[in-house]
């Protein structure tokens, strides 16, 4: 058997809120290649900054933000997003800074676009 050849490149950045550390790896055989892809949290909100939902259930993360979009109550919805409040792009605002998603969340006019927004996001954060 022939040994794996092993191409390596990585990719780090790093700044506070919002950050993804992904560092790349491709392992090639003669009929297979294999890519291992490492990837740290997508920034974290501190103790002090973390959201609060109306059920008392608390987000730390947009991971934990995508998926409580999807499982929270149309109550719960409706009192952090209606027309005159968006506090889910504030919060993505105030404590992670990130513009572009702060614009696509101003976009959204339901909770499928908000979600869809935020795991777009999320998605060119850990591979671009």
């Amino acid at each position: 058997m022939g040994k794996k050849a092993k191409s390596s490149s990585s990719k780090s950045r790093g700044s506070l809120a919002g950050t993804t550390v992904v560092r790349k790896s491709v392992y090639r055989s003669p009929n297979t290649t294999t890519l291992e892809i490492l990837v740290k949290k997508i920034g974290e909100a501190p103790h002090d900054k973390r959201f609060v939902l109306k059920d008392g259930r608390v987000l730390k993360d947009l991971v934990e933000l995508s998926h409580a979009l999807d499982h929270m109550s149309d109550e719960v919805f409706n009192h952090h997003v209606n027309a005159s409040k968006n506090d889910f792009r504030n919060w993505v605002r105030d404590v992670f800074s990130q513009k572009e998603l702060v614009v696509e969340l101003e976009k959204a006019k339901t909770r499928n676009d908000l979600q869809l927004a935020v795991l777009k996001h999320i998605v060119r954060e850990t591979f671009s």
